[in-house]
């Protein structure tokens, strides 16, 4: 094959898979699977966000701590609700960089969030709040610490949700 060829076909297979990094497992562990609940990530507003959702779900029940996860909306029951409200990124810059492949490392300030909010039957029994912030850079070959982030505040909010014991296990022993 042809070095131009080779390089179309390159580029082609990555705009078309895209650059995601993928969420490493979480560190947290269960012994015993808490009772059926509802997970609600929020509105899907890209395939990006499609994307993030599909691998906090398959993380999450990796963990071993859900017997049952079930998308959408329930009255009835436990319901976790996790969203990622407002926060800083590379924004413009880092699109910038990533879309010319510039292998200048741009810096910028970052600022995470992620909201647990636990209801029973429709009531709020507790929401936990996290929060990361730091410096980073945008270039290519930089994973994004926005995935790294989300993956520690996950991590700590399934430890306090354990702490807390607001969910009853399926086989407590």
């Amino acid at each position: 094959m042809k070095p131009i060829g080779l390089t179309a076909l390159l580029c082609g297979a990555l705009f078309l898979t895209g650059c995601g990094t993928r969420m490493a497992p979480l560190d947290y562990r269960s012994q015993h699977p808490y009772v059926p609940l509802t997970l609600d990530l929020g509105p899907v507003k890209s395939r990006f966000d499609e994307q993030e959702q599909r691998e906090t779900i398959a993380a999450l029940r990796q963990t071993g701590a859900f017997s049952f996860l079930d998308g959408g909306y329930s009255r009835s029951g436990y319901r976790l609700l996790i969203s990622e409200p407002g926060g800083k990124s590379a924004g413009l810059l880092g699109a910038l960089n990533a879309i010319t492949l510039l292998t200048f490392p741009l810096p910028y300030s970052y600022q995470s969030n992620l909201r647990g909010s636990l209801l029973k039957d429709g009531q709020l029994l507790k929401t936990y709040d996290y929060r990361r912030e730091g410096y980073s850079v945008a270039a290519w070959y930089v994973p994004p610490v926005q995935i790294e982030s989300r993956r520690e505040m996950l991590d700590e909010l399934l430890h306090d949700l354990e702490k807390d014991r607001l969910i009853p296990q399926e086989n407590p022993r």
